[in-house]
Order: structure tokens, then sequence, then C-alpha cells
């Protein structure tokens, strides 16, 4: 492997599954950068998502230098195709504790090898600087103090500095997130992994730059790292997205359940990846538009609050049913009682897991 100069934070082994596959195995995905409030067609992976340099090590030696850079391109993007490929597989429903430790490694490296940390840290720097210009003496010297660091120069040497310090929170980015992405994988060892499948095919999913959320279950705001109630969540694909619960409701350590949901969920998922990004909104050919035009749709008075009423009563009554199943069981007269009272409801007849919930019922004979 040559030396990587170019390095993406996020793989192109990932945005490959929001692309389609030209020449020479090369993939295009449409992009809509956020800030400039425009839509790229059919860009190449290749141009998106990396920055040069962002995990070179300061060392002499190439060996050292991009060991980092290495360690992800043969343990995480060269893995990314195996993990995704268990993830969307239908027939499997349980995995062994060596997948289930690779699948939280390398999909949750997507949220701790992002530069956003980074850069607003670099943000930070240069506002300091910027502010300390104007206390600049007679002869042009600055003196301050930066994070308990007594520092002097001239303003004429403002940009060098600069420089210097956004390198060190760059080498502190290197060391801090390493061990902050081994800890978290062992600290979410124990929790329940949903992949959804969208059942519309006019209701595509998208991707960012800042692909993976985590949000509180009841809140959707971020409420720290280690928030025991925290969802994480991540677009697989146009039609398959990945949840991980939290620990407390994990339901056998190896499985995955396999959900199936619609429009109403693709608006709200997509909208928590717009929230999301960075600097650029990512899909499949033409899917940005239609994310765009279903957000429109819904945003509307009449549509928006109806939808609102129906996510909330929805949501309210799925915690109450998922309550029942975990303290009296699938097939107790309370879970079927539960079930059969939601499905009589105007929002939740059509709701797709409630139904296929009824259908396993029936081929027991529950129902």
């Amino acid at each position: 492997m040559s030396n990587p100069i170019k390095q993406h934070y996020i793989p192109r082994s990932y945005l490959k599954n929001f692309g389609i596959e030209g020449r020479k195995r090369n993939y295009f995905v449409d992009v809509y950068k956020t800030d400039d409030d425009i839509l790229l067609e059919q860009i190449s992976t290749k141009d998106i998502c990396f920055e040069k340099n962002i995990y070179t090590i300061p060392a002499e030696s190439d060996e050292i230098k991009y060991a980092l850079e290495k360690h992800y391109a043969e343990n995480v993007d060269s893995e990314f195709q195996k993990v995704y490929s268990l993830l969307i597989d239908e027939k499997t429903l349980t995995v062994t504790q060596e997948q289930k430790i690779q699948i939280l490694y390398v999909c949750l490296s997507l949220y701790f090898r992002t530069p956003r940390i980074l850069n607003l840290q670099r943000s930070m720097n240069n506002q300091i600087f910027d502010r300390a210009a104007h206390t600049a003496d007679e002869e042009g010297l600055i003196k301050m103090n930066l994070y308990s660091e007594k520092i002097k120069f001239h303003i004429d040497d403002i940009e060098a500095v600069k420089k210097e310090h956004n390198e060190r929170s760059r080498t502190v980015f290197l060391v801090n997130h390493l061990e902050q992405w081994g800890n978290f994988v062992k600290y979410k060892y124990d929790c329940t992994i949903n992949v959804i499948k969208i059942n519309d095919a006019n209701a595509p999913l998208i991707t960012c730059d800042n692909p993976v959320s985590i949000r509180h279950f009841e809140t959707n705001r971020f409420q720290g790292l280690y928030d025991p109630r925290a969802v994480i969540t991540l677009p697989l694909d146009r039609s398959h997205y990945l949840e991980i619960h939290p620990n407390d409701y994990a339901d056998g350590q190896t499985r995955i359940n396999r959900l199936t949901q619609d429009r109403d969920y693709v608006f709200t998922t997509n909208g928590v990846t717009q929230q999301n990004a960075e600097k650029l909104l990512i899909g499949y050919k033409g899917d940005i538009d239609k994310h765009f035009d279903i957000q429109s749709h819904y945003e509307k008075p009449e549509n928006g609050e109806e939808f609102v009423k129906k996510a909330k009563y929805r949501a309210e009554q799925a915690l109450i049913l998922f309550e029942i199943l975990k303290k009296k069981g699938f097939v107790s007269n309370e879970f079927i009682g539960k079930l059969k009272e939601l499905l009589e409801h105007p929002y939740c007849k059509d709701d797709i897991q409630m139904l296929k919930y009824k259908k396993v019922l029936s081929k027991m004979g529950k129902w």
C-alpha cells in the first residue's frame, strides 16, 4: 500500500452503498452542499469526505507516520462490506460475539473518526487568536494564556502560531479518538441491534458526511456520549437503517431484530441525517431531490400537524407495547389484547411492525 495523503474520514466502502457503479469500480453519488445550497450530481466517492493527512502521525518513519490510516484501511474500510452484508441479510437473526463486536467497531468508527470535533477545536483556536490580535502592544507583541500555557509572539507571526496550535489539536484528536472509540465499543456491547427495512421505493434514505447520530431516546437530542438512554443510528443504504438501542433494551446479546418501516419513518430519519450533516448530504442519483420533496410535503401545515399527532401516538403506544412484551411475553393475553386495540386505531391500523406481530401470532394460532 502506498503512503496515502488523501485520507477519507468516511470510507468509500460505506459511500458506495448510496452510489452508482461506473468504470474501474468507481462509484458516483449526488452531493448537496449545505453551506452553498448547491446540488452536485454524480460526484465520485473518491472526491468527497476526505482531508489531506488528517490521520498522519508526526514522525520521521513512514511506517509510523501512516500507521493509523493503514489501520483504518485494513480493519475498517476493507471490513465494512462484510459487516454491511451481514446487517442487511434478512436470514441472519443472530450473530456471534465476535461478529457483534465487529459490527460495533466498524460502524461506530464513522462517529469517532470524523473531524467534526477537531474542526470545532480548530475554529475555537482561531477565534481565540483573532481576539488576541486586538491586544498587541505598540511593538506588535501579543502575550496570552492558552489552555494554561503562557505564550508570546509577534502579530506578524499569528498565522504560523495558529497553524502550530491547530496541528497540536490534531495530534490530541488522533490519540483521544482511538481511546474513546475502543472504550465505547466495549460499553455498547450489551446493546440491542435493529435493522430497519424501508418498504417504500419512492422514499429513499440518504446519508451525509457525519452519518452516525447519537441522541436521547425521548428528547431526540445529544445528551452525552454515555447517555444510558441514547439511540445510535446509521443509514446503511437507500433502504436499510441501523439502530443501536440502549443496553437496557437488550433482547439477547447477539440477536439482530429486523423491522419494516414506511415513508413517515424516512421523513424523520432523513431529517436526523440532514441535521447531523457537517457540510454534505449524500445520496443515490435523484434521491436528494426526493428527500426535499418529502420534506416539503410534510412541512405543509395540514400534513405536518397530522404527522406529529400520528407519530406521537405511535411512539407512545409502541413504548407501552414494548413494556408489556418485556414483562408479560409475546403470547400473553396482555400483549395480544393491547396489539388488537392498537390495530383498531386509525393511526396504527397500517403499522407494518404491528401487522407483522399479528401475522406471527396468527401462524402460532394465538390470534
